[in-house]
């Protein structure tokens, strides 16, 4: 009995030993953007062992929102004095103290906005005395292709479907990406260095990042 009770806790531990080593970003952040209408960011993601994360995010703010048809798909105009949304994260990357997480709006103040994809890229800078930590978020509507480019000089364009790796040549670091780049938006569409986190002199919150 005994040994069959010191087998089990064993592999409980195993068990959390192995959830623990998988990729966490979680936190709270409060702030403005000078306009003193109060934003809320609230998040928890979890990567899954063999790819992949669960957990969601939610946001709120108080400012007022104008919806223009800015791609003219005859979607009406809207204002909303406020919205929220609840986005399920389905995967994420963590690179030292930076993460990026990418999911799907499950539901929003906002009606068309369900539907649409998400990415929070995040820093947890410790100790925020000395640095606050960072956060940014863009919503993405889907990208519907109906066609596939090719050289209209070729029946049998032979360059259709090949993939190839685009780096910058001057910078030794450049991790670069895949080229034709996935239409749909995830969190390779863009290297950490690209995004541009909020500039705010009042946040408040705490965001851990743990790869």
């Amino acid at each position: 009995m005994i040994t069959r009770f010191a087998l089990t806790l064993t592999l409980l531990l195993m068990a959390c030993a192995i959830a623990s080593a998988q990729p966490q970003a979680k936190g709270t952040y409060k702030f403005t953007l000078g306009d003193n209408n109060a934003k809320h960011v609230e998040f928890d993601a979890q990567g899954r062992e063999g790819g992949g994360a669960s957990g969601t995010l939610f946001v709120s703010d108080e400012a007022t929102i104008v919806y223009h048809d800015v791609d003219g798909d005859g979607s009406p105009e809207e204002k909303y004095t406020g919205y929220s949304m609840l986005v399920a994260f389905d995967d994420m990357t963590v690179d030292k103290n930076q993460a990026v997480m990418q999911g799907v709006v499950r539901d929003s103040t906002i009606p068309f906005l369900v539907g649409q994809r998400v990415l929070l890229t995040v820093e947890d800078n410790g100790n925020n005395e000395r640095e606050p930590d960072r956060l940014t978020w863009g919503v993405y509507k889907p990208i519907e292709r109906n066609w596939i480019p090719s050289d209209a000089e070729w029946k049998d364009d032979p360059g259709v479907g090949l993939r190839w790796w685009a780096t910058d040549a001057e910078r030794k670091d450049d991790v670069g990406y895949e080229m034709p780049r996935e239409d749909k938006i995830s969190i390779k569409s863009f290297t950490l260095s690209a995004y541009l986190f909020v500039d705010t002199n009042d946040g408040v919150g705490d965001i851990i990042v743990r790869p």
